[in-house]
């Protein structure tokens, strides 16, 4: 009766030991999971980061698109432009 005893002590220890190194040794192990489970995050906020960028240009384009006075305010502050008979004076620091 006490060799039954011991000998399904050791073939459940067998099978943790198993369990547990295939956790901790195999391919998808709970180390490679965590590394995964970051570099996913990592990415995640890097398009949230690019999402937030499109939306600027998006309004950027639209406002381009319909309103005269921010293209004349882009023109003038970016490229130095101006209207016909005005004179344009830079302020150098």
């Amino acid at each position: 009766m006490h060799k039954k005893i011991y000998i399904a002590i050791l073939v459940v220890i067998f099978f943790v030991a198993i369990v547990v190194s295939q956790l901790l040794f195999s391919k998808g192990n709970v180390f490679e999971q965590q590394r995964l489970i970051l570099q996913i995050e990592n990415q995640q906020r890097q398009i949230d980061s690019l999402n937030v960028i499109i939306e600027e240009r998006k309004m950027q384009i639209e406002r381009l698109q319909n309103d005269s006075l921010y293209k004349e305010e882009i023109l003038r502050t970016r490229y130095g432009m101006s209207r016909k008979g005005e004179k344009v004076f830079q302020m150098v620091k």
